[in-house]
């Protein structure tokens, strides 16, 4: 009866285990529905962003422009 009672035990804390790692495995999916949007706006505004060698190269023409005006004669 003692071993039935303890085979019982073994395989009642596997179910309750295994409960709660579906639940657990429940609650990251609605996770990541919910960060699925937060995901899309992230990348749309990599997308959209200038890139830093652009950046310096105007930068780098600015800064010619202002020399050459400065060069210039008034």
């Amino acid at each position: 009866m003692t071993r039935l009672e303890t085979k019982l035990d073994t395989a009642t804390a596997g179910v309750a285990d295994h409960e709660i790692r579906l639940r657990s495995v429940e609650q990251t999916a609605l996770r990541e529905a919910d960060v699925a949007p937060l995901r899309a706006d992230v990348e749309a505004l990599k997308r959209n962003r200038w890139p830093l060698p652009t950046v310096s190269v105007l930068a780098a023409l600015a800064a010619v422009g202002i020399s050459l005006i400065a060069l210039l004669p008034h």
